[in-house]
């Protein structure tokens, strides 16, 4: 059962996850396929390390947000103002001009720190397209007119 013997639940970001996981993949052995896909998830899109996904997470709560929120903000890293008003509308947030300023401001100071973005393409997602791809349909047969004649006897 997942969450079974939970001690806290909180959110947390991709960077702790990446740790957890980590820490337990070192002491438990192997791991079944959804740790495993998880971690690489977590090592892929995680932008931060650890402290500095700590730090701004705190920041971001000071000036507001609801933790999942700020969570959320630290995982996606938002580029944009319009990005950023996205993930706090989803979340009915409501900020103040100045503290929205204030969270544009640690997020574009954070920016700085975040590992850079990889575009990952995946080759065998243009197969799996082109498989789904309905096949052209087949030319109607035409019919022999000597069966019309052998029907009608």
């Amino acid at each position: 059962m997942i969450g079974k013997g939970a001690q806290e639940i909180r959110p947390v970001t991709l960077s702790e996850v990446e740790k957890i996981l980590d820490k337990r993949q070192g002491t438990g052995g192997e791991f079944g396929f959804e740790q495993q896909t998880t971690l690489t998830y977590a090592k892929t899109f995680a932008h931060l390390k650890l402290s500095d996904a700590q730090d701004l997470q705190a920041d971001l709560e000071k000036h507001g947000l609801k933790p999942e929120t700020a969570v959320k903000v630290v995982d996606i890293m938002p580029r944009t103002k319009s990005q950023l008003l996205l993930i706090l509308a989803k979340d009915k947030t409501d900020l103040s001009e100045k503290n929205f300023a204030a969270v544009e401001e640690l997020v574009a100071k954070y920016q700085k720190k975040a590992k850079k973005r990889v575009i990952v393409k995946a080759p065998e997602a243009a197969a799996v397209v082109a498989a789904e791809a309905p096949a052209e349909p087949a030319a109607p047969a035409k019919e022999d007119k000597g069966s019309k004649d052998k029907k009608g006897e």
